[in-house]
């Protein structure tokens, strides 16, 4: 019999996260599984109590979207303890990215079955540091994107509004952003090499996909032990439009404006030719001020039944 801490978010998938997080409890317990639930009134107090009981575990469960995978990457990162996911949100990247079944409780849980019988992905994470990253934890991890630009700028509105739900809430968020969107300003240290730049967007890649599944670089693998730097330089409101159109498709890897570059490590600072840098985001959540440094930790969370 093995022990499973389990955390619940009854209010992603606007409002159905309760409901789904009985079923799924359900189901483990059927699994002949003991259950303990750590699922506490706040994001914070989830983590915290799921941070107390890691060492007693065999696993950690959690049922929600982007928000509650982003807490079992921090309690799981460079930890024994391996990590299901019920994927129950409205965008559910890290869980896409991971190859997991969305919105089907019994193939979610069958698939963690899988898992504590060896079908597992060792899946890389990006790590933040700097003195901006917010609490609970630094480093703090990441399993899809970490979006800095006018990305973030939208990744922060986007986060307080519960409709239009997936793809169709960045950018709806996106285009209130780029109503008042001016080119930010930064300077990037990639892998050693700095250097100074008005941009669009400014992202770090560890997966192909953001905000419900726009492709921002197609091809970031979550396996291949590398991030990739994704940078726009800074256009008109009218083209930054376009180019929103284009990652839906992704399609903007053909703008020579826009590069993909493979990396280790990298640091990411304000400069002052340009608007502030918007505060970071990943996985849809609220990471920090810049600067901060990301790098990858390659196969730092087992996930159970990932492919």
């Amino acid at each position: 019999m093995s022990t499973i801490g389990l955390v619940t978010n009854p209010t992603s998938g606007s409002g159905r996260g309760a409901r789904w997080g009985v079923e799924a409890k359900s189901a483990l317990a059927a699994g002949g599984h003991r259950i303990v639930d750590l699922s506490h009134g706040s994001w914070i107090a989830s983590y915290e109590a799921a941070m107390a009981h890691r060492d007693d575990l065999d696993a950690l469960v959690v049922v929600g979207g982007d928000g509650m995978a982003h807490l079992g990457l921090q309690v799981c990162a460079r930890h024994r303890l391996p990590l299901g996911i019920v994927p129950a949100g409205s965008g559910d990247d890290v869980a896409t990215v991971a190859g997991l079944v969305r919105h089907d409780i019994p193939a979610a849980v069958a698939r963690i079955e899988d898992g504590l019988r060896g079908r597992t992905l060792a899946m890389d994470v990006g790590a933040v540091t700097g003195g901006g990253v917010e609490d609970p934890a630094t480093p703090r991890y990441f399993g899809a994107i970490l979006s800095a630009g006018l990305d973030a700028a939208a990744a922060a509105y986007a986060r307080g509004i519960t409709v239009p739900r997936g793809p169709l809430k960045y950018i709806y968020a996106a285009l209130r952003e780029i109503a008042r969107f001016r080119p930010y300003g930064a300077t990037l240290t990639v892998d050693g090499r700095r250097w100074s730049q008005t941009c669009t967007l400014v992202a770090v890649a560890n997966a192909h996909v953001f905000g419900g599944g726009l492709r921002l670089s197609p091809e970031s693998a979550v396996t291949d032990g590398a991030l990739e730097l994704v940078t726009a330089e800074a256009m008109p409101r009218r083209e930054v439009l376009a180019l929103l159109g284009r990652l839906q498709r992704g399609t903007h890897v053909d703008d020579p404006r826009v590069r993909i570059v493979p990396v280790r490590e990298v640091r990411l600072e304000p400069h002052p030719d340009g608007a502030p840098l918007p505060v970071a985001f990943a996985d849809g959540e609220l990471v920090g001020a810049a600067p901060l440094s990301v790098s990858v930790v390659p196969g730092a969370v087992t996930v159970l039944g990932g492919q």
